[in-house]
């Protein structure tokens, strides 16, 4: 019996999972981004040719050195003298075409000028024909109400001076005749009166209307002859067009005295060259240099993530392509990459004569954070379904005695980097043992042992 528990024990004991633990820490969590990146100048300069000329010959490369003065492209003389030609024709008909709209719009404001003065006139016309013919008829009017007025004094007055009281009977019917003619003339020479002086209200009325009517028309005259004229730009535009054909004609003629040739305006290094042999110039420039005036500065590119980790004026740890560490780097911005949204770029300073344009280099930038007060390896973090969990050691007793077992445990993480995991305050104790490495698979309840190499 004692032979067989022996053998089971050492049985068992080859066949538990040997691991190896560690306690959790305080510590600090630090986050390295790192990457490659390439020196370029943060001064550029760019060289601009007249369009449509022929290139005879590229010179340089790009990523080539290149000192002052040094030629970059040689045109052709006859693409020079064919824009040489056109430009002095454009020249000559745009002259002609400035020249004409001068004239027009010379004519146009004598025009302009003598339609104001035509209105001007017409409308102090009708202002004192329109009072003369208003005059008139209240003249008229108040003659009319004068004649009225004198009719009815005279009436008055014959009425007054009618008193028949001292005639005898037989001169009644006499009387009474008399009387009833002269009333009834009166009656008809008072209508005609009172018609006569209706009609020369209405003549009043219509003379002023008309007068209205009539200055009304000549204001609007006036006024449209004042209005402003549309703005016209077709004579600035040919100006602006024809000072730029004769710019454009002087920078020919400077081409054709130095034979075509395009020199570099200061040292650098080429960082784009946009035409070669054989090609016409465009609108672009058809060269950008790095200027050596400049500070330099090396770009790469980082992931979106590490975008927490990295900002302007960080540190950097810079180490060139021939192994020699560079001091005094610096992040100087991070911007967003035009084909990757996924990738940011990374823009890092460099020292003065630290490095040449065209080198490449690692960099790497490390931020810590924490401290945390349980921290683990990441080896001994598992993940399952979004949720994490860790191995812990626990014992229990069998027929075989005392025994240790692994018991999973979810955790939360609060932070983690390429070896560390930080976990959430109350998720371990500081005594616990974590299973931080094991020679097998690991389940919930499975029976462990210490790694003796452990």
């Amino acid at each position: 019996m004692l032979i067989f528990t022996i053998l089971s024990r050492v049985s068992d004991s080859v066949n538990v999972i040997q691991i190896q633990t560690k306690n959790p820490s305080n510590q600090v969590i630090t986050h390295e981004v790192s990457g490659t990146g390439k020196v370029e100048g943060s001064q550029e300069v760019a060289v601009f040719v007249l369009e449509n000329l022929q290139v005879e010959q590229a010179l340089v490369h790009q990523g080539q050195t290149v000192k002052k003065g040094d030629t970059l492209l040689k045109l052709s003389r006859e693409s020079m003298e064919d824009a040489a030609r056109d430009l002095e024709d454009k020249i000559k008909t745009l002259e002609g075409q400035a020249k004409d709209l001068e004239s027009q719009n010379k004519v146009n404001s004598q025009k302009r000028a003598s339609e104001q003065a035509w209105a001007d006139n017409s409308y102090d016309l009708a202002v004192q024909s329109g009072n003369v013919s208003v005059d008139n008829a209240r003249e008229e009017l108040q003659a009319a109400q004068q004649r009225l007025d004198e009719f009815y004094r005279e009436k008055e007055a014959k009425t007054s001076g009618d008193d028949l009281s001292g005639f005898t009977d037989g001169e009644e019917d006499f009387t009474d005749g008399e009387t009833a003619i002269a009333q009834e003339d009166d009656s008809t020479a008072e209508a005609a009166l009172q018609s006569d002086l209706r009609a020369r209200q209405e003549a009043l009325n219509e003379a002023i209307a008309e007068r209205n009517q009539t200055l009304a028309s000549a204001g609007k005259a006036v006024a449209d002859a004042s209005a402003p004229e549309a703005s016209d730009s077709s004579l600035e535009n040919v100006r602006r067009e024809l000072e730029n054909a004769r710019a454009d004609l002087e920078k020919v003629t400077a081409l054709q005295n130095t034979d075509g040739i395009i020199a570099s305006p200061t040292d650098g290094v080429i960082k784009n060259l946009a035409v070669q042999t054989g090609d016409l110039t465009g609108q672009t420039a058809v060269a950008v240099l790095y200027s050596s005036d400049g500070a330099l500065r090396m770009t790469g590119t980082i992931s979106k993530e590490d975008m927490k980790y990295v900002s302007a004026g960080a540190e950097v740890k810079l180490t060139d392509n021939n192994n020699n560490d560079i001091s005094g780097v610096t992040v100087e911005n991070i911007t967003e990459n035009d084909e990757d949204n996924d990738i940011r770029d990374l823009s890092i300073l460099l020292p003065d004569d630290s490095m040449a344009i065209g080198q490449s280099g690692d960099f790497s930038i490390s931020k810590d954070s924490g401290p945390y007060s349980c921290c683990v390896p990441l080896s001994a973090l598992y993940s399952e379904d979004g949720k994490d969990y860790v191995y812990v050691t626990d014992t229990e007793n069998t027929v075989l005695g005392t025994v240790m077992t692994a018991r999973k445990l979810e955790v939360t993480v609060q932070d983690q980097n390429q070896t560390t995991a930080a976990l959430g305050e109350g998720s371990l104790s500081t005594d616990q043992a974590v299973v931080v490495q094991a020679d097998r698979e690991l389940k919930d309840g499975c029976r462990v042992r210490i790694s003796e190499n452990g």
